[in-house]
């Protein structure tokens, strides 16, 4: 009896033991990395050149799959849902991680229960514009147009949940102002109108808008962005404009790696110090910035912090604006 007792002694201090050692070895094939979006799309090319220097760093292959669909929940859902391994992770947002879940109640996964948060990729920001030929030149106009008697002030946007729709929405909810909202069916075409004058405005991404604007035709009036833009230092913040508590509440807009819940400590810590040093290599850092988005890593835990920030945040404008699907 006490061989048997001792055999199992030893048999489960092996099995603890072998756990570091397989994380050793990791990876011994090859990774899977989902965006949530179809391919050419601003979250796609912002991670690819970062999946393949990992893969460098890694010293094995990085396979980008596009699973777009549901605003990104479906991508992100199928991470959620995969073995916890490490083999496969993927980019999540602001959106999949922070605002979808607060507005459909149909997706599967939970933003905070459901992912191993691996680490931050970047921070990016929404600008609020106007077309050029328009009469308002800043954020103050802006809501004085919208308070006045018999006022059409519109506001267009990506589509229902998007982050530059939610940015026109916490606007709307700050300042009590009568703004409507016009989704199209992705960004290119809301441009499309304002650029003809057919909407009064609209929050965008920077690398979206910057060519139009460096090249006149949309005027910038603030960046959501807690401090101003490095690529638009002359533009005010919208607290700096005048719309205060802006930021606060939901002006970070970012970009991280995501894998399902489960995955263990120390192939997480591998994954997550793999990703800052991709971040911070020479042609991901001139990539990042050719696209407008700053750099911000971090620990997995901090980035456990802000994605627990930020659903918090969004969820009181999704309440406040009346967002939520039903059932």
């Amino acid at each position: 009896m006490r061989t048997l007792k001792n055999s199992i002694v030893l048999a489960v201090i092996a099995s603890l033991q072998a756990v570091p050692a397989l994380a050793q070895q990791w990876p011994t094939k090859s990774i899977t990395w989902v965006v949530p979006f179809a391919a050419g799309g601003p979250m796609d090319v912002v991670s690819r050149p970062v999946a393949k220097k990992m893969a460098e760093i890694l010293n094995t292959p990085i396979v980008v799959e596009n699973k777009p669909g549901a605003g990104g929940a479906m991508g992100i859902d199928a991470i959620s849902r995969s073995r916890p391994d490490g083999y496969t992770i993927g980019i999540g947002s602001i959106g999949t991680q922070a605002i979808v879940p607060n507005i459909s109640k149909s997706i599967k996964y939970d933003p905070i229960a459901s992912f191993s948060n691996i680490g931050l990729l970047g921070k990016y920001t929404n600008v609020l514009l106007v077309n050029e030929n328009s009469q308002i030149r800043s954020v103050a106009d802006l809501t004085a147009a919208a308070r006045k008697e018999g006022a059409n002030v519109t506001f267009g946007s990506a589509g229902n949940g998007s982050s530059n729709h939610l940015s026109g929405e916490l606007l709307r909810a700050i300042t009590g102002a009568k703004m409507t909202h016009i989704p199209y069916r992705g960004s290119a075409p809301a441009l499309t109108d304002l650029l003809a004058g057919n909407i009064t405005f609209m929050f965008d991404t920077l690398n979206t808008t910057m060519t139009r604007i460096q090249g006149g035709s949309l005027r910038p009036l603030a960046v959501t962005s807690p401090k101003r833009s490095p690529f638009l230092p002359n533009v005010p913040t919208m607290d700096e404009a005048g719309i205060s508590g802006y930021s606060s509440t939901g002006g970070e807009l970012w970009w991280g790696v995501v894998g399902p819940a489960g995955i263990s400590q120390e192939v997480v810590v591998r994954l997550n110090k793999a990703l800052s040093e991709a971040l911070h290599s020479p042609e991901v850092s001139e990539q990042l910035k050719n696209q407008y988005v700053e750099i911000w890593s971090s620990t997995p835990e901090a980035f456990s912090k802000v994605v627990e920030g930020s659903y918090r945040n969004w969820k009181k404008v999704v309440q406040d604006a009346k967002l939520e699907e039903s059932p």
